[in-house]
């Protein structure tokens, strides 16, 4: 059988046309991101959006949805491992209980303050946590720091440990409630939506916070007194579904990690710039702000050290590898 030219024509085009189709092919990820698209953490992570898709041609895209539109940051890790949501932006306070290994990474002065330490300490935590979050049946593929811890107060500065007596403080986990405990304060589990509200209705009298995500949910405007503990808190991860990860190209995914590692240190430069300018602004709308001494640093952070120990009880091996790691950095 011999085929006419608009025969061969029309079969070369639908050759074409699948080629085509082949090499535009999307792999198209939500992602559950906690936090307001204006925010300190967008910066680094649309970096790293952009450049996943030039580096894939477009064949994987990140699609953010902000400000917890999809689950809350707490219901991250489950959303990611069954299913429910592709991929996620969490912290790991919202983990450690599920997840008792990381506690070191929730707590207070867990991870090093410093830009470099910062990023050398990340880098050296990689395999550890990609073990880990493997065996919960989600890919883990770059984190970004919090900055320096704040405590966002009604009505006083907290200048040393006496302050915390009987304070009702909101924490961002479980291991930052017990390293509270050791100082006297009465740590409270709220949500972080919640926490403009329950400071002006007086549920609690402090939040503890880090200047970036202050600044954006306005808490300065009910919680004027403001203290730079100088101490970093809370890592917080980008989660994959495995399932969904292991549909990627062994290239594109190699392209993705790849880059996570240039975001991470991209992030950390850029919280450490811009945590200045969130104080600077939360200032200039009545906040008062007083930061820490070296001295008075030392003794706070000596008043949560039994926090650490009961970290070290309950964190099994990979909690010890990891505090093992962060340590080296402190």
């Amino acid at each position: 059988m011999t085929l006419r030219l608009p025969g061969i024509r029309l079969l070369l085009g639908l050759i074409a046309g699948l080629i085509g189709a082949s090499a535009v092919a999307q792999t198209k990820i939500d992602i559950a991101i906690f936090h307001p698209e204006r925010n300190a953490w967008s910066f680094a992570f649309k970096w790293w959006v952009d450049e996943v898709d030039k580096a894939t041609n477009g064949r994987v895209k990140f699609m953010p949805a902000y400000a917890g539109s999809l689950v809350t940051a707490n219901e991250t890790l489950k959303s990611v491992r069954d299913g429910a949501v592709p991929a996620g932006f969490t912290s790991a306070a919202a983990m450690s209980g599920t997840l008792p290994s990381l506690a070191y990474l929730e707590s207070i002065g867990g991870m090093p303050g410093e830009v470099q330490k910062f990023s050398d300490a990340v880098a050296a935590l990689r395999p550890a946590l990609e073990e880990e979050f493997r065996k919960q049946g989600v890919e883990y593929l770059w984190p970004q720091g919090s900055g320096h811890l704040i405590v966002l107060c009604r009505d006083r500065l907290m200048r040393n440990i006496a302050d915390w007596k009987a304070r009702k403080v909101r924490t961002a986990g479980r291991w930052q409630g017990e390293q509270l405990l050791s100082i006297g304060a009465s740590p409270v589990s709220t949500d972080m939506s919640e926490q403009y509200l329950a400071l002006q209705n007086r549920t609690i009298d402090c939040a503890l916070s880090v200047s970036v995500l202050a600044s954006a949910l306005k808490l300065h405007e009910v919680a004027p007194k403001i203290t730079v503990l100088g101490l970093p808190v809370n890592l917080s991860m980008y989660l994959v579904n495995r399932a969904v990860w292991e549909k990627i190209s062994p290239e594109d995914r190699a392209a993705i990690k790849r880059l996570g590692a240039e975001a991470e240190k991209l992030s950390a430069k850029h919280l450490h710039e811009v945590q200045s300018e969130a104080q600077a602004m939360m200032k200039t709308q009545k906040a008062e702000i007083y930061s820490l001494t070296a001295d008075e640093i030392a003794a706070f952070r000596g008043g949560i050290d039994p926090g650490f120990k009961k970290m070290d009880a309950q964190g099994g091996a990979t909690g010890k590898q990891i505090a093992d790691t962060v340590k080296r950095f402190w």
